[in-house]
């Protein structure tokens, strides 16, 4: 299911906590942050993640024994920055 920007859930993640240019490693209260959204984290979850600056769409991964992120489009803006 493909959903839209606005309807994606976002997380908040430290980029700098990167294993690649598009695998990034979630925070620990991402579960935290997703259930608050009523989403259950998963793989394959399509999510915005998201710092004071940059913003992706990724899908969610296992890997390693760790959640992570994997970056399927840089955007240019904040979705809904319209």
């Amino acid at each position: 299911m493909k959903w839209g920007y606005l309807m994606t859930p976002s997380v908040q993640v430290d980029f700098n906590a990167a294993d690649s240019e598009r695998v990034i490693r979630l925070l620990p209260l991402t579960k935290s942050e997703l259930e608050a959204q009523n989403v259950e984290l998963e793989e394959g979850l399509e999510v915005i993640i998201a710092d004071d600056e940059l913003w992706a769409r990724a899908r969610v991964a296992f890997h390693d024994g760790m959640w992570v992120a994997v970056v399927g489009e840089w955007l240019d803006s904040s979705p809904g920055d319209d």
